[in-house]
């Protein structure tokens, strides 16, 4: 029987390299329809195990829809993690079809869990959140620059464009609310995520198009995967400060938000921060503590079915 394959593809904004672990396929193809093609063609007459990309700013996200769609298991593996582990394996230099070959032997070493194939709806939202945060993002630098501009004209240009911004945001905003209002699921599991004092529309968008496992996993897996759970740093009689690490930045960004909303609205997450603070805790620590306690109760309440109430804490 033929040994199953780990595909590695690294992907440039117009090709893609291709390398298997043990050796299969060895391509260098062009980032496009003809490219992709191509790349299933040739993976048809070989079991293939895992397919691992990395995230390079979005340039992966087409090719790895087309390989989900076609049925494959699917990673897009966090950057850094991918070069951590070929230091480990003693690999320094790095080139296209280097990093392919590193992707392949990081799915086989590694062998992360697949990425579950979205529905088009949710592809759709995840679209629609995504260029609304790019739009805030945009608004708020045009907005700070707003008060220290003194010509005339710079005034001009500035409020025009901030205005701009906002009638596009808006009309995301309803584009947004239409689509999670046209699906059963996503409907009730946002009323249950807005229930909670503190999550709004652009959280509960984020949750829903972003973190689709929210419900699925259990306290420790959704904390790391948003990368707001702590990891100890100690060696010997060394005792470092716990980290957060790696996770969903766009999710933890939004969820950063929540928690400062949460602890002037929410009671729960208010005396909790307040109980940390006069402990002695940093900010930082505090805030990020928020948002993992926030984090979880959502997570339990998404799994139970049901919306907020303070009595569910102790159980989250």
């Amino acid at each position: 029987m033929t040994e199953a394959l780990y595909v590695g593809i690294d992907v440039a904004k117009d090709s893609f390299d291709v390398a298997s672990d043990p050796a299969g396929p060895k391509l260098s193809l062009p980032n496009d329809p003809k490219g992709w093609q191509k790349l299933l063609d040739s993976l048809q007459t070989h079991p293939v195990a895992l397919i691992v990309l990395e995230a390079t700013g979005g340039y992966e996200r087409r090719l790895a829809a087309e390989l989900i769609q076609a049925g494959y298991n699917v990673v897009v593996a966090n950057p850094r993690q991918v070069r951590d582990f070929a230091r480990g394996m003693g690999e320094l230099a790095k080139s296209d079809s280097i990093d392919a070959d590193v992707l392949a032997q990081f799915g086989r070493v590694v062998q992360p869990k697949p990425r579950p194939q979205p529905s088009g709806q949710m592809e759709v939202l995840s679209e629609l959140v995504t260029r609304r945060r790019q739009l805030t993002d945009l608004h708020t630098q045009e907005t700070n620059r707003l008060p220290m501009a003194r010509h005339a004209t710079v005034r001009k240009s500035l409020q025009k464009i901030v205005r701009a911004l906002e009638h596009q945001i808006a009309d995301l905003d309803k584009l947004i609310h239409d689509n999670i209002q046209s699906d059963d699921g996503l409907r009730r599991k946002g009323d249950i995520v807005r229930s909670f004092k503190g999550v709004g529309p652009g959280t509960s968008s984020m949750l829903l198009s972003h973190l689709p496992e929210l419900g699925s996993l259990n306290r420790q897996e959704i904390a790391a995967l948003v990368g707001v759970a702590p990891w100890t740093c100690t060696s010997g009689k060394w005792k470092g400060k716990s980290k957060i690490w790696g996770g969903r930045m766009e999710v933890r960004n939004m969820l950063y938000m929540a928690a400062l909303a949460a602890i002037r609205s929410n009671q729960v997450i208010r005396v909790f921060y307040q109980r940390l603070i006069s402990n002695g805790k940093l900010f930082k620590v505090a805030i990020t503590a928020c948002m993992r306690k926030m984090l979880v109760i959502l997570n339990t309440l998404v799994r139970n079915d049901t919306k907020w109430s303070p009595q569910f804490v102790k159980n989250a």
